[in-house]
């Protein structure tokens, strides 16, 4: 319960760090590594602190001092008065002991004084520090080439060789250290665990002792854990240590454990800066199945328990109280034995009694540089030695995550650490092996005694040597010698009756092609090997035999075919031949292998026998049956086919049935049973299918021919609407049903159509229809031409006359209204750019258009006059203008134009089609502007120009066009193209 006391506040803390048991850098592997993907990076490594410091001691009470826990708290009283310090929580352990938590960390001296002041306390037991403890850092998996540590001869712990015998299942392994990690290589073997740290700043989970050993990470910052202490990443070292126990085997991936089918205990009890000694001590007993306060019990106690951790100090008092519980209690409590190159006597646990202390050996063989030794030391175990290749590391399962988790890997790592697992993992394999009966004092001594001493001398002590798995499992308990029955092989020649049995023999196991099988008879054929070995706890006697071969000899069996059997039922579907089943033989048709079963029998049918393997037909025996069957076929009398005919409207109808035997054709082809449309002259035939014949004298062929008397109808009539050459002159073409209208003798759809001219439309009836008696078939019209315009300046007969009339009648132009009231043309007056643009936009028919409000010209604004029709030119591209000196565009508008500009327009106004022909002007020549729409233009009839005094053509392209020309060439424009 928590008390608080006035205490003077200290300079410095005490708390005793020990350094990480793993003393050199670590190698992080992807989950699926190659060999290229196995680099060094840096170190995850915390240097001893020359200064320690602690917040929490533990203090024993004397057992007949009577209510401990008043006395442990008066005994703290006392001694904080001394120093000015305040308790802030007293508590048991569950080793016996009371934990004095106080509010700040005490220095070395000063801890001295606390504990001289507690230890004068006659009631006190014993007193000590709190201490902070920290880590010591054949199979088909595809990394196990790199675990030198299993599987060499010379330096590894020879754990194929005990695998031989078990792989650690039925045995529980506690790993107490920084947690676990989730892990595909680790998940199948873990068990629930627990996590003891509590402290909730070292746990790093947001609460101290709770149900989830997961590893939060141990990252740590500078300073964090002592002053002048380095940042270091997490180390994630309780996971890299449990898969070195039991990481899965035989999964073609990643690495395998010591004891790959062993069962991992994750106890947490190390995190940020370490661990204290009492919840250590608290996970031995728990993972030994003892009782801790506030704890559940365990449900899987633990046969082994690995400490990779520790720190420079003796074996304190909670220490060796905890591990004398697990040694009790049936547990191997193994140690790593320090990474501080110095006696192994001065690290604790590894100094504690009942424990196996564990030594490191790099990949020589040879003590690791780093490694404590001395005569504490029990054992040895390879650790790894990175100082000059990676691959020297002990490689096991890790993390990716720099501070919290994050992927799952594979990592490189060497320290003391690492070498305690190995030492765990086989005596995993030793319980497994001996069984309930086996102690930890036995366990021990079988390690020491199995053990070979290291292959480079160890004057500075090694304990008994370097551990070998293999020895170790081999005698751990006594076999009995056993004699393999063997094996009885029975050849008869090829027959089903060829075996060979496998005996049962108590201790004894029988292998086929490398895979065990149980006694009993099996079918024998080729060669057969069957090898015997030894089951556990058994050897196979000196000079038995334990292998037997054979070679079963093919000699085939004598075997008659079955006959075929025919049934001819001439040509009907009773028709079928039976193929037998006979052991031995294969019936054949056609040179096809066929199954047994009946078949449909046609023409001829020929049906063979050969023996299969093994097998051989008898001498004389009958190997080929053949018939064939009779063709006459079914009589059959076609039913009628019908016809309805309904004078020629959509009921005439006719109907074929449907006749079993029968297929019936129209127009040469089959057609399906059904009703079909009438119409003229119709003929049915019929005709027997395969297996059929029509009956004699019946009815094979119904012909009739539809009568087309025609629906009468009237057309109606055709309108006519004349606005006087207008554009509304019109006439309207109607629909009616069964009747066809006529323009010119063709055919036009219902609709309305442009007027001029004469024109007739005449009405016809379509098939299956007549004309009305009387009934108007012809409508005609003579649609009355453009009133004429007069103008006072072009008289009748004058050049151009008709041109300029049409031109006015289309309202193309009208001219002037003069001062005397007179129209006039003016038709010597040339023809601007801008009532060009007008002129052909009304020839176009003045055609929907929205101006831009932006002009595209410089010189022509939305307000000038013909605007809509300069920038409808534009937009057509028949004249699209000038780009003048400083950049703008001009169209000019009052500018004449030239007769070769006016080709150009009237070429490009046709849509610029082929031009077919090559005029020959005098003054165009080759090459000449606008040559090609010159002669476009002249051979289109619109222009052909001039016949000068010597006869020469010519065109007189830059002179400007006349308004009476202009009408000229638009008249005959229309005339060619009809717009």
């Amino acid at each position: 319960m928590p008390k608080n006391f006035r205490a003077r506040a200290l300079a410095a803390s005490g708390t005793v760090v020990a350094t990480l048991l793993f003393s050199m850098g670590a190698v992080a592997l992807p989950a699926f590594a190659d060999n290229n993907e196995v680099l060094p990076s840096t170190p995850h490594l915390l240097q001893e602190s020359s200064e320690v410091f602690t917040d929490q001691f533990i203090v024993g009470i004397n057992s007949n001092a009577g209510q401990e826990l008043a006395v442990a708290e008066n005994a703290v009283v006392q001694a904080a008065s001394m120093l000015e310090t305040t308790a802030e929580e007293v508590r048991q352990t569950a080793a016996g002991g009371y934990i004095v938590k106080l509010d700040e960390a005490l220095s070395t001296d000063d801890s001295g004084l606390f504990l001289d002041a507690l230890r004068s306390d006659p009631k006190v037991s014993y007193a000590e520090p709190d201490a902070i403890m920290q880590t010591s850092a054949e199979p088909n998996d595809g990394l196990y080439q790199f675990q030198w540590n299993l599987r060499e001869d010379q330096t590894g712990i020879r754990a194929p060789g005990a695998w031989e015998w078990n792989r650690g299942q039925g045995v529980v392994v506690a790993v107490v250290d920084t947690g676990i990690t989730s892990h595909s290589e680790l998940d199948g073997n873990v068990l629930p665990g627990y996590d003891m740290i509590s402290s909730a700043s070292i746990a790093r989970d947001g609460d101290a002792r709770d149900s989830n050993p997961s590893d939060e990470g141990d990252w740590v910052s500078a300073n964090q854990c002592s002053y002048g202490s380095a940042q270091g990443e997490s180390s994630w070292h309780g996971t890299h240590v449990a898969g070195t126990v039991a990481a899965i085997a035989g999964n073609k991936n990643g690495v395998s454990g010591v004891a790959p089918e062993a069962r991992i205990l994750p106890i947490r009890a190390l995190g940020a800066c370490g661990g204290y000694t009492s919840d250590i001590a608290d996970s031995i007993i728990w993972a030994a199945g003892g009782d801790v306060a506030g704890v559940p019990v365990n449900p899987n106690p633990a046969r082994v328990i690995n400490l990779s951790l520790g720190g420079t100090r003796a074996c304190s008092v909670t220490y060796q109280n905890a591990i004398d519980f697990a040694h009790n209690a049936g547990s191997s409590v193994v140690v790593s034995a320090g990474n501080s190159s110095r006696p192994a006597a001065d690290s604790s646990p590894a100094n504690c009694r009942n424990v196996i202390a564990v030594a490191a050996s790099g990949q020589t063989g040879a003590l690791a540089p780093y490694s404590n030794y001395g005569s504490v030391v029990d054992v040895t175990a390879p650790g790894g030695d990175m100082s000059w290749d990676a691959l020297g590391g002990i490689l096991s399962t890790s993390n990716t995550g720099a501070t919290t988790p994050g992927q799952e890997a594979y990592q490189f790592k060497q320290g003391t650490s690492m070498a305690a697992p190995h030492v765990a993992g086989i005596a995993a394999l030793l319980y497994s092996e001996a069984g309930a009966d086996l102690s930890p004092d036995a366990v021990e001594q079988r390690l020491k005694d199995s053990a070979r001493p290291l292959p480079s001398e160890c004057w500075m002590g090694c304990g008994a040597g370097l551990v070998d798995a293999a020895a170790a499992v081999d005698g751990v308990v006594a076999r009995t010698s056993v004699t393999p029955a063997p094996v009885v092989f029975a050849d008869e020649d090829g027959t089903p009756n060829d075996t060979y049995t496998v005996p049962k023999t108590i201790g004894v196991e029988y292998v086929v092609a490398g895979e065990v099988v149980a006694s009993g008879t099996y079918p024998g054929a080729g060669t057969v090997k069957v090898t015997a070995r030894a089951m556990r706890k058994y050897v196979l006697a000196e000079g038995a035999a334990t292998e037997w071969s054979y070679t079963f000899k093919a000699t085939p069996f004598t075997v008659t075919p079955a006959a075929v059997v025919f049934t001819d039922k001439d040509g009907s579907k009773d028709d079928v031949y039976v193929v037998p089943s006979t052991t031995g033989v294969e019936y054949l048709v056609g040179g096809k292998v066929v199954a047994a079963g009946t078949y449909p029998g046609m023409g001829a049918v020929t049906v063979t026998a050969k023996a299969t393997t093994d097998y051989v037909l008898a001498v004389g025996a009958t190997a080929s049956w053949s018939a064939t069957f009779k063709a006459s076929p079914f009589v059959v009398t076609p039913a009628a086919v019908t016809f309805t005919d309904k004078d020629g409207t959509k009921d005439d109808v006719y109907v074929v049935p449907s006749t079993a035997g029968v297929e019936y054709l129209v127009g040469g082809k089959v057609v399906a049973a059904g009703t079909y449309p009438g119409t003229g002259t119709v003929t049915v035939t019929a005709k027997a299918k395969t297996d059929y014949v029509l009956a004699v004298g019946a009815t094979a062929s119904w012909s009739a021919t539809f009568k087309a008397t025609p629906f009468v109808v009237t057309p109606a009539a055709v309108t006519f609407t004349d606005k006087d050459g207008t554009k509304d002159d019109v006439y309207v073409v109607p629909s009616t049903a069964g009747v066809e209208y006529l323009v010119g003798g063709k055919v036009v759809a219902a609709g309305t159509y442009p007027g001029t001219g004469t024109v007739t439309v005449t009405a016809k009836a379509k098939t299956d229809y007549v004309l009305a008696a009387g009934a108007t078939a012809s409508w005609s019209a003579t649609f009355k031409s453009a009133s004429a315009v007069s103008f006072a300046d072009v008289a009748p007969g004058a050049q151009f006359h008709a041109e300029i009339s049409w031109l006015a009648s289309q309202g193309i132009s009208t001219g002037w209204v003069e001062a005397n009231g007179s129209r006039t043309f003016r038709p010597l007056q040339a023809v601007n750019r801008d009532a060009m643009a007008a002129f052909m936009y009304r020839l176009a028919g003045s055609p929907a258009f929205q101006a831009p409000a932006k002009s595209p010209f410089a010189d022509v604004t939305p307000s000038t006059q013909f605007y809509k029709e300069i920038t409808w030119l534009a937009s057509q591209g028949i004249s699209t203008g000038w780009v003048e000196a400083n950049g703008s565009k001009t169209f000019r508008p009052v500018q004449p134009v030239n007769r070769d500009a006016m080709a150009a327009f009237m070429y490009r106004f046709a849509g610029k089609p082929a031009v077919t022909s090559s005029a020959s002007f005098a003054d165009v020549p080759a090459g000449a502007q606008f040559q090609n729409e010159i002669s476009w233009l002249a051979g289109a009839g619109i222009s052909t120009g001039w016949t000068e005094a010597n006869g020469s053509k010519t065109y007189r392209p830059l002179q400007p066009v006349n308004r009476d020309a202009m009408a000229a060439f638009m008249f005959r424009y229309n005339q060619k193209y009809g717009k």
